[in-house]
């Protein structure tokens, strides 16, 4: 039965990519959403087909996979039909049915098209420079001691002749550590910095171009350049090499192959040095022009040799990649000495400069240097840099008007620097290129508090800041790693503001390729630096970032996926705690306030904490995939867990730690000086200070009642002492470092006590993420003090950007309610001087909304709620006297006082948009 108010599917996609190039997967999902002018309308069920040409598809054929009807809800299903071919285009449409069994029409037609799926396919041979042109730079207090070896950049290039019309081409290509690939002269796509990161040993990820419009009739040629990027000697690897291989497909149906080989030629050119941390040197007069084209001599170029393989399997890259986003213009210069300009971009961001340069001297040097901060006599503060050069050289060629932008860096910074360069520069002879992973935006916030709007500014550009194919700590000094702290810490705020289904797919993907036979994992994926085991409040990050993607997209697959690293990583975990207490941490809390290394002692509770946090997620995982004998036994195991965790750390009043100068082993040693009744008498005193919560924090009482570890007759007691601390000890203000930071806010919130939480968020004076902003700053910190000499001291850190995801979920009030967005709450908390808030979400079932305002005498509320998915409204009671509308319809009133404790009117509703008015009366 068909019906007008049904609409076809839309944002159709494939292994979550619109029309991906490369899926080498044999089972890609596919995904799709939903539209119907009527309210309160789901999916009863559902057909795909998959063909293998677009005529067949037409004709509504599907040869490869016809689904039939499904019965089900599910907007997320794995591909099941024949074994896919490698290197094909396949066709793809879906149509649904809704609750009154009417059928939509079919989708548009999609496509996807595979890679080359296996090692097999690979007809192409990994090739090199002979000989490579390098610099060991050994910087003093480089990370680990490490020197950097860097290589020159070599240029490859392959001529061959098309002698028959074409149907389509595609090239193949990993050059490592990055490339740039040209076809006759033009530069081939626009990603940068490719391929993304991994750790190259196990995993190397190719890209596939359809490049069917640049390959010509008669004579065409291949360019590639190559970077160092991560592919370097220091991280266990080598010299650049490279892979690539041409599909030629002609219009009789035969195919040809262009690969490389040791026919292919190779040489320098005007890139020489070229580093991520260090920067990148470009000589304009070693420019060798034409040398991409086809009629270009390269009869002096040396033949490229046969490379040693990296020793990575080859996966296809259909995530995001790494893309300029967008160029920003410099807000003003300066010149704080002769010769020596500065400009500011106002904005701490990721990326690099294009200059322009107008001069006939050949030869003349200038010097591109980047950084956060400045001295107050203007010149530039590289402290935060570390020892990472972060600067650019590029040498004129003096051929009049010149413009530069580097390839193979990047850099983190707001101002740079300009030397050497010819005459006077003006704010139009630089731009800002800025640079990350291309995830794209699906999530706003704004509301009426102008200092919540900037935090979450800071926290946007923070968060792209350290997308760099890996979720990193820090965009400028001489790490970029990474950490596995930082990216579980910030995934729900990531996920809320962008599209990082893909992203964080292939960084789990990461982690399990780095992950030990014991089970144990680096706190550092991909690890280029090798520091096993992993804190556990670093290493949770594999269970608890898929975790996310099945609460946010319903990916259940990817559970799958990983499951059984996750259990290998679990009983790891187990062997540290015979009595089921972690003792063992590296960082635990990190970057309290004053400190870095926790100062309350909390590491062996935190790392217990995401003992239990990893069991019970692990349980949830094993009863979602039908596994119900390690859904027992984990559940059995958590119990044990937190048992032990009360036993352990649960005092009188609240949860304490014993300081590390008042440890078992420390005090015994103390009392071993004083006579047996002075020993009675100390050990009592220990005992009253302790239940007394004199060695209690923030951190401490947090972490369990966020778990729910707390016995239930102890609950007021640990608010209580939690609440102390905070107004009283510490008026207002956290002292918590990036795991509990993270915890805290939904703590007070789902105690009643949200007022606390947005008093804390309002904060200017330290610490504070106000105190950052009222500093200057545009993105996050890494610590709370603000550093501007050496040490730990990033400007630009995502770790404590967790806060963003409580902006969404408490003051604008929408969270997932089911997986998937299968229900949504929208409970929103108009506290404090709140006078509105807005959030828009694209979600995998499409766009949810909620925009409310409150005035003296109404609170409206509007939501939007996409099909297959269910609302649950909560209405916050506002006045003692009021009346209930949707639209014009009163739907509650209520006249008198309000029953104890109750803050909302909770209304239950399908798909479709909603006008909610609360008036006082």
């Amino acid at each position: 039965m068909k019906s007008s108010n049904i609409y076809s599917p839309f944002d159709l996609k494939c292994e979550f990519t619109t029309n991906p190039l490369g899926v080498d997967k044999k089972n890609p999902i596919f995904s799709w959403k939903l539209r119907h002018l009527e309210k309160n309308e789901k999916q009863t069920a559902y057909q795909v087909i998959v063909s293998s040409s677009l005529e067949t598809i037409n004709d509504n054929i599907g040869d490869v996979w016809d689904t039939g009807k499904v019965l089900s809800s599910e907007q997320v299903i794995k591909y099941e039909g024949k074994e896919l071919e490698p290197c094909k285009v396949y066709f793809w449409k879906v149509r649904w049915w809704d609750s009154k069994d009417q059928e939509s029409p079919f989708s548009v037609v999609n496509t996807f098209e595979t890679g080359l799926m296996n090692e097999e396919n690979w007809k192409a041979k990994w090739i090199t420079k002979k000989e490579h042109k390098y610099e060991v730079y050994s910087p003093d207090g480089a990370p680990f001691g490490l020197n950097y070896t860097i290589a020159y950049a070599p240029m490859f290039r392959k001529s061959f002749s098309i002698s028959k019309k074409i149907k389509r081409a595609r090239v193949y290509i990993a050059g490592l550590g990055l490339y740039e690939l040209y076809i006759n002269g033009e530069r081939i796509g626009d990603r940068v910095l490719d391929p993304g990161q991994t750790d190259y040993k196990k995993r190397v990820l190719y890209t596939v171009y359809d490049v069917s419009k640049n390959i010509r009739d008669g004579k065409n040629a291949i360019g590639v350049i190559l970077g160092n990027g991560r592919y370097v000697k220091e991280y266990g690897y080598d010299f650049p090499k490279l892979i690539i291989q041409v599909l030629v497909e002609y219009e009789d149906d035969s195919i040809e192959w262009i690969v490389s080989d040791e026919s292919w030629k190779t040489t320098y050119g005007p890139i020489t040095l070229n580093s991520l941390y260090h920067g990148e040197i470009y000589d304009g007069r070693k420019e060798i022009k034409g040398w991409n084209l086809p009629d270009f001599d390269d009869s002096t170029w040396e033949n490229a040799i046969l490379a040693e393989p990296p020793g990575g399997k080859l996966y296809s890259e259909i995530y995001p990649p790494i893309r300029i986003t967008k160029t920003i213009k410099p807000i003003k210069m300066w010149s704080p000495e002769p010769g020596t300009y500065v400009y500011d971009f106002g904005q701490n961001y990721t990326g690099w400069i294009k200059i322009k340069v107008r001069t006939n001297e050949s030869g003349k040097e200038i010097r591109i240097r980047h950084a956060e901060l400045t001295y107050e006599d203007g010149t530039l503060n590289y402290s935060t840099n570390r020892t990472a050069l972060a600067t650019d050289v590029y040498i004129t060629k003096g051929e009049g008007y010149e413009e530069y932008e580097p390839r193979f860096t990047y850099h983190g910074f707001r101002y740079v620097e300009i030397l050497g360069y010819p005459g006077v520069p003006t704010l139009e002879d630089i731009e800002g290129k800025v640079v990350h992973t291309a995830v794209e935006s699906n999530g706003e916030f704004i509301c009426s508090n102008e200092l919540i709007n900037k935090i979450h500014h800071n926290i946007i550009w923070g968060q792209l800041s350290n997308l760099m194919s890996i979720p990193t700590d820090c965009p400028q000094r001489d790490e970029r790693m990474g950490w596995m702290g930082d990216a579980q810490l910030s995934a729900e705020e990531a996920i809320f503001n962008f599209d990082m289904i893909g992203f964080y797919r292939k960084y789990l993907n990461d982690i399990r390729d780095a992950q030990k036979e014991n089970g144990s994992l680096s706190d550092v994926i991909p690890p280029y630096w090798s520091i096993y085991p992993g804190d556990p409040a670093w290493s949770t990050a594999y269970i608890t970032i898929a975790w996310y993607l099945y609460q946010y997209y319903g990916d259940k697959y990817v559970l799958e996926e990983h499951y059984e690293g996750f259990k290998k990583y679990v009983e790891f975990l187990k062997k540290l705690a015979p009595d089921y207490i972690v003792s063992f941490y590296k960082y635990g809390d990190w970057c309290q306030p004053g400190t870095v290394r926790p100062k309350d002692n909390s590491g062996e509770l935190t790392s217990t904490f995401y003992f239990y946090h990893d069991v019970i997620t692990l349980s949830k995982i094993a009863k979602l995939l039908g596994k119900e004998a390690d859904y027992k036994y984990y559940s059995e195991l958590a119990d044990k867990i937190k048992s032990a965790f009360n036993k352990k750390f649960l005092k009188e009043k609240a949860y304490a730690s014993i300081p590390t100068e008042l440890s078992e082993e420390n005090v015994k040693a103390l009392l071993e000086k004083y006579p047996e009744d002075i020993k009675d008498f100390l050990r009592q005193q220990f005992t009253i200070l302790s239940s007394l919560g004199m060695f209690t924090s923030q951190t401490l009482n947090t972490l369990p009642l966020y778990l729910n570890l707390v016995p239930e007759d102890k609950v007021q007691d640990v608010l209580k002492t939690l609440l102390e601390d905070i107004i009283i000890r510490h008026d207002y203000h956290l002292d918590t470092g990036i795991v509990a930071t993270r915890y805290i806010f939904d703590v007070l919130t789902s105690y009643g006590y949200d007022e606390v939480a947005y008093k804390i968020v309002n904060q200017k004076t330290y610490p504070s993420f106000g105190y950052m902003i009222e500093e200057g700053a545009t993105t996050l910190w890494e610590r709370w003090e603000k550093l501007t000499s050496t040490g730990m001291n990033s400007h630009n850190h995502i770790m404590f950007g967790s806060v963003d995801a409580w902006f969404y979920r408490v003051i604008a009030g929408v969270r997932v309610g089911e997986p998937g967005w299968n229900k949504i709450i929208f409970e929103p908390h108009p506290v404090g001087d709140l006078k509105y808030a807005k959030a828009r979400l694209n979600t995998i079932k499409g766009e949810v909304e909620i925009n409310w305002q409150k005035t003296e005498n109404i609170f409206s509320m509007r939501i939007s709620v996409p099909v297959n998915s269910e609302g649950e409204v909560h209405v916050p009671k506002l006045f003692e006297r009021f009346v209930v509308k949707e639209g014009d319809n009163i739907i509650y009133e209520k006249k008198g006082d309000l029953e104890e404790n109750e803050k909302y009117i909770v209304i239950r509703v399908g798909s479709g948009s909603y006008n909610f008015y609360m008036e006082k009366i």
